[in-house]
């Protein structure tokens, strides 16, 4: 899989490229201009929300990121 940030639109966005077989996926994420918060804390924040046993630890592994 590769990546690289270009623009789309005059916003920063970032261009992935995966190969599964003879098929070339390509995926363009923009981000908003309202966002205010990423994927990735976004998906911490349902993960973390959502679990029962240990958050504590996977909070602390989560910071590695």
């Amino acid at each position: 899989m590769s990546a690289a940030v270009s623009t789309y639109e005059g916003r920063p966005c970032t261009v992935s490229e995966m190969a599964v077989g003879n098929t070339l996926f390509t995926v363009i994420s923009v981000q908003s201009d309202s966002a205010r918060e990423t994927a990735f804390e976004k998906v911490k924040k349902l993960i973390l929300g959502n679990c029962t046993s240990a958050p504590e630890k996977l909070s602390q592994n989560s910071n590695k990121h």
